[in-house]
């Protein structure tokens, strides 16, 4: 029987084997990973379902019953901060006949109702009440799906699947580094929403490189060696950059890194990386945007660095010392995704005060907007009939290598790659 669950939907494996065989690496994939039906189906299938994915921060809930929903491919998903504190996450269909409980973007209550037929639930996800009692099943074996859910030092993953796959290194890593950056004391101050019509995959292969950056991304090269740690002209004085850098960073008792940052795992990555000479946070002028968080905020310190946190398949952020910008992406079709972009400040930065949008906004704004037209573009060409894939730039797209290798291990069920050094 046909099924149309993102868990069970109907493709070919060898189908997405044979397809697998035509890759020849060093390029970018064939059409088809970008556009065929079935690809999208086993990418649901054997990547959002088996992967941990972001959802959200832990202060976009921070009231008792506060809660906020989330659609991945056919799956929604609901996160809930309970009557205890904790936040807990269950797949927001009704035990009874199915029907969503949970129908706008966030919201506040002390229990889940069904508008189809009023079972309705406690926050921890127990069957409270129903309008009949004559099922021949216990109310105690009717709660809520729930959905695993892991608070990542303020960043919060859930895994849709039973048995995904191993989060504890990355966990402890992306935590560990975390922690000077004082999400839990964050909130957001603006939030945008965009559906890209590109592919997914399409969307994390141009962020896995900068090659693009001198020509798209005339503010952000401004602020960071991405592009100057490639210039042969330029190693010295990145070299030295790095050096204080890191010379400061141990002082401050941070991570040290390196100004690229390669992937920390075969899916992850948290890093902290320098900012140009003369630049306090990722700004347009590189001048503070908003009160210092965490760690930074106790010392009153800048680091003059910024952690990128990178986890494949959804999300990436950029922290400043100053405020962060996070990105959540949804895969919802073969040929779009929906993208929520969240910039965060501390808890008590009041607008207007601390902090003004026209300030705050536009470096990555600006960034992603431009992101997501070259992203629609390249959808655009692959899906023409004289697309052959090209080579990759070795060192430039070293990243998207590596993305495109892990992608097509998991795709074909092959273990975790494990990080090539400078990749």
């Amino acid at each position: 029987m046909n099924q149309c669950s993102p868990g069970t939907a109907e493709y070919s494996g060898a189908m997405i084997a044979d397809l697998i065989r035509t890759y020849r690496h060093g390029g970018p994939l064939p059409r088809a990973f970008y556009c065929h039906p079935e690809v999208f189906a086993a990418d649901m299938d054997r990547i959002w379902r088996r992967y941990w994915l972001y959802v959200g921060h832990g202060c976009m809930l921070p009231k008792v019953g506060d809660w906020l929903t989330w659609q991945v491919g056919t799956d929604s998903v609901v996160v809930v901060r309970t009557k205890s504190g904790e936040i807990k996450a269950f797949h927001n269909t009704c035990r009874h006949r199915g029907a969503r409980f949970c129908n706008a973007e966030k919201g506040n209550g002390q229990a889940f109702s069904c508008p189809y037929h009023g079972w309705t639930y406690d926050l921890d996800g127990r069957l409270t009440t129903r309008t009949m009692k004559d099922f021949g099943v216990a109310e105690s074996e009717l709660g809520l799906h729930p959905v695993k859910l892991r608070d990542v030092g303020g960043l919060l993953f859930i895994a849709l699947g039973d048995d995904p796959v191993d989060f504890d290194q990355a966990h402890a890593d992306i935590a560990g580094r975390m922690k000077h950056q004082g999400m839990n004391d964050a909130k957001v101050a603006k939030a945008a929403s965009y559906t890209v019509k590109a592919n997914w995959k399409l969307v994390f292969e141009n962020n896995r490189e900068c090659y693009h950056c001198p020509t798209a991304h005339p503010e952000y090269i401004k602020g960071t060696f991405d592009v100057l740690r490639a210039m042969p002209s330029q190693v010295d004085r990145v070299a030295r950059q790095t050096e204080l850098a890191n010379a400061r960073f141990r002082a401050m008792g941070l991570d040290t890194g390196d100004a690229w940052s390669g992937m920390t795992g075969s899916y992850w990555r948290a890093h902290r990386t320098p900012l140009m000479e003369g630049w306090k946070t990722q700004s347009l002028d590189g001048t503070p945007v908003a009160p210092l968080m965490g760690t930074f905020r106790d010392k009153n310190q800048w680091s003059d660095g910024t952690l990128r946190t990178t986890v494949f398949p959804n999300f990436w952020q950029h922290a400043s010392d100053d405020h962060a910008v996070a990105t959540r992406i949804a895969a919802t079709g073969p040929l779009e995704c929906k993208i929520d972009v969240y910039w965060l400040v501390h808890r008590d930065a009041v607008e207007g005060r601390d902090y003004q949008l026209d300030r705050l906004m536009p470096f990555w704004q600006r960034t992603s907007e431009q992101d997501w037209f070259i992203c629609e573009a390249n959808q655009q060409g692959v899906m023409s009939s004289a697309y052959r894939p090209g080579p990759y730039a070795k060192e430039l797209e070293a990243n998207v290598q590596h993305f495109v290798d892990w992608y097509l291990g998991e795709l074909g069920g092959k273990p975790p790659l494990r990080a090539v050094a400078g990749a």
